[in-house]
């Protein structure tokens, strides 16, 4: 409200000022006219100025415009000089209390209940609301190295409540759009298969969409999301999941609940050039999220947010890139007996992976494309192996 009133009051003196300068003007040009006037009755004969009636001269009447001063002049210019600079500060003031409010939230983040050099292999239970209770210590984010330095900071805009579950809510649209068309393309279901997965992908441009499928033995909905949401929330093993020529770090921006979260990623390839002959860099900043279903799914999911401003702060060296990853697990269909035993049944589940990325140049998506496969295998080891080695 204050920088309105200050803008209105610049603009009303700059009205003012114009208004001066006009008049100005107007009398500069009649005074010109009014000598012109009267040049040649200085150089009439005295017999035409003894028939002329007696006049006072012209400069003894009053005026129709108020002569402008040049100290009220001088006076007006300054102010409007003075509010442009209160308005200058005011505006660095507003982006320094935007940029504290969000470094503010990263340490509370990062160095709250910090156990970065912890174990990250913890148990977390078999997904009870039991064992929920008991392992509430949350693996901070981001932890392990931050390469993040001044020059990489983004300067990011929380997100409000609303805006996030509006995003949660476009993004398990698209996921359910995907799952449909997976499950109804013939193409899909007649892939042949790799280490039993069963895969679908194709790549238009720098866009590559994609899903993989498998079942999985002695394992819960459950305990899956447990698993994974441990691993794309920690640093550490996030570089895990990913090939070894690329180094990913994390790190969180905001924390809408435990279920919602914004994260800031960066990647290095060194495995390929990037801008200038530098090492590759992609940057992006994303929501995850996981929601349980109705069915007693679980579904995950990663999306880039639509951040214009942290795209034109990025370093020359970094390259934006638009990632939308998602899983769903889910009870499988076929329950078999153990021993022929009805009582004792084996518990196995189904894990979908998919996602559409989009990146900036054609032959990043080439090599991401052929890393999908590789990326779900790692993920099976890393969630489902310590799994079955606890039972």
């Amino acid at each position: 409200e204050t920088m309105k009133q200050m803008r209105e009051q610049v603009k009303d003196l700059e009205q003012r000022k114009q208004r001066l300068v006009e008049r100005a003007g107007g009398s500069d040009s009649g005074g010109l006219s009014d000598s012109i006037a009267l040049m040649p009755s200085k150089v009439a004969s005295p017999q035409s100025q003894e028939a002329r009636s007696p006049t006072l001269p012209t400069s003894s009447y009053p005026s129709a415009v108020a002569p402008v001063k040049r100290d009220n002049f001088v006076q007006l210019t300054s102010e409007i000089e003075e509010f442009r600079r209160q308005n200058a500060i005011m505006i660095n003031h507003l982006r320094e209390r935007d940029l504290l409010t969000s470094y503010m939230q990263n340490l509370l983040m990062e160095f709250s209940k910090d156990k970065s050099d912890g174990d990250n292999n913890n148990s977390s239970g078999s997904g009870s609301d039991s064992s929920k209770d008991k392992n509430k210590y949350k693996q901070p984010l981001g932890s392990g190295p931050r390469p993040f330095n001044r020059d990489s900071s983004v300067r990011f805009t929380p997100l409000t409540r609303e805006e996030g579950m509006a995003c949660v809510q476009q993004t398990l649209q698209l996921i359910n759009s995907a799952r449909i068309l997976y499950a109804s393309d013939a193409h899909f279901q007649n892939r042949s298969k790799f280490l039993g997965w069963s895969q679908y992908t194709l790549r238009q441009g720098s866009t590559i969409s994609f899903a993989v499928k498998k079942k999985l033995n002695n394992v819960t909905p459950q305990q899956l999301m447990a698993t994974t949401w441990r691993i794309l929330t920690d640093s550490k093993n996030v570089k895990k999941l990913i090939s070894a020529t690329v180094d990913t770090h994390i790190r969180p921006l905001q924390k809408l609940s435990d279920d919602l979260l914004v994260i800031d990623r960066r990647s290095e390839d060194s495995a390929h050039p990037g801008v200038g002959g530098k090492t590759l860099a992609l940057r992006t900043v994303y929501v995850l999220f996981r929601v349980a279903d109705a069915d007693g799914g679980q579904t995950l999911a990663m999306k880039t947010i639509n951040l214009p401003l942290v795209k034109k702060m990025m370093r020359e060296d970094e390259m934006w890139c638009d990632i939308f990853y998602w899983l769903h697990f889910s009870r499988s269909g076929e329950v078999t007996s153990a021993g022929g035993n009805e009582q004792a049944r084996d518990t196995a589940a189904v894990v979908e992976f998919g996602g559409s990325n989009t990146y900036t140049r054609d032959e990043i998506a080439s090599v991401w494309l052929r890393e999908l496969m590789f990326l779900a295998i790692r993920w099976e080891t890393l969630a489902v192996a310590p799994t079955l080695l606890k039972q």
